[in-house]
């Protein structure tokens, strides 16, 4: 029963840290242009 519950909780935090990653790749990429009036 230990066993089951280590590996389903190890299981759940590596999803969660994969996913976590992911997401906040996504949002790295994302460079909006400079407006015309900051690129002085």
């Amino acid at each position: 029963m230990k066993r089951w519950l280590f590996l389903t909780l190890a299981s759940v935090l590596t999803f969660l840290a994969t996913f976590s990653s992911v997401f906040a790749c996504v949002f790295a990429h994302y460079q909006p242009e400079l407006p015309k009036s900051l690129q002085k």
